[in-house]
């Protein structure tokens, strides 16, 4: 497999559990071919684990500080992932993760959709009158509406992210045609304006899911529509770094891709699967 990079990971400055540091050196420990930081973007109504101005700036002055110190032995860079629900400045960053972790509710305000299979099954019973496709169709549709609205997003991130907890379809079932229209209408919208996808592992290396995300069926779009992929680990932690890489070129090349996506300072660029 000649995909050795990883691109979206996030340390202590976030809510990961290893500084940069010691992801960089667990990086050039493991090969890595190149490693780009991704923290979290601030959220004003759940400040719990992204970067107000203040972190992002020493975020920034560190990560460039490790750039040239591993200048030598490891490519670094600099990357945001901005939550469309929060607010960002995403100019001083190599590149953009686009993401949602929140559903709209009925009544207003927002439901995390990847904190634990109770607060999700809480959200559906109590805001959705316990129907799932409900609940569905307003997180597709909130993350489409806000990522067509993002000037910049270079990559989406985990976009099914509402799977998380769904392995063996404990919430939902993901073969529902009212399931399956609202994703594929959501990714149809965006892949239009924003068309390089990553293929997410980091529900695999916390141990809620056996395959990374999108599903199939939404890959197969995505290609259909000319789209691209990149293969991330959402690392947390430094064991978790090219965790699942296997798996996701697997799916990616049972999802009619050939290649997948590297960053480099030249910007992004194709390798073979």
């Amino acid at each position: 497999m000649s995909v050795r990079a990883d691109f979206h990971v996030h340390t202590t400055f976030c809510d990961g559990a290893a500084t940069p540091r010691e992801m960089a050196e667990a990086a050039r420990s493991a090969g890595l071919t190149a490693l780009g930081f991704s923290g979290h973007s601030f959220v004003e109504f759940d400040p719990s684990c992204g970067m107000n101005a203040e972190t992002a700036g020493r975020y920034r002055v560190e990560i460039h500080a490790l750039r040239k110190e591993y200048a030598e032995a490891l490519p670094i860079f600099s990357g945001i992932e901005k939550d469309v629900y929060g607010e960002a400045d995403t100019a001083p960053y190599d590149y953009v993760i686009g993401s949602g972790h929140y559903v709209p509710l009925p009544g207003g305000g927002f439901s995390p959709v990847d904190v634990s299979p109770e607060t999700t099954i809480s959200a559906i019973r109590e805001h959705f009158s316990g129907d799932a496709f409900r609940y569905a169709a307003a997180y597709y549709e909130g993350l489409a509406v806000r990522l067509l609205t993002e000037p910049r997003v270079d990559i989406v991130g985990h976009f099914d992210l509402i799977a998380k907890f769904n392995e063996g379809g404990r919430l939902f079932d993901e073969r529902n045609p009212r399931y399956q229209s609202a994703a594929l209408d959501a990714l149809e919208a965006v892949a239009k304006v924003h068309p390089r996808f990553e293929i997410n592992t980091g529900a695999m290396s916390r141990g809620w899911r056996s395959a990374p995300y999108p599903a199939p069926f939404l890959l197969k779009r995505l290609k259909e529509l000319s789209g691209r992929i990149v293969l991330s680990s959402d690392s947390h932690s430094a064991a978790a770094l090219l965790y699942g890489f296997r798996e996701a070129a697997e799916l990616a090349k049972a999802s009619w891709f050939a290649e997948a996506d590297l960053f480099s300072e030249h910007g992004f660029y194709a390798v073979k699967l």
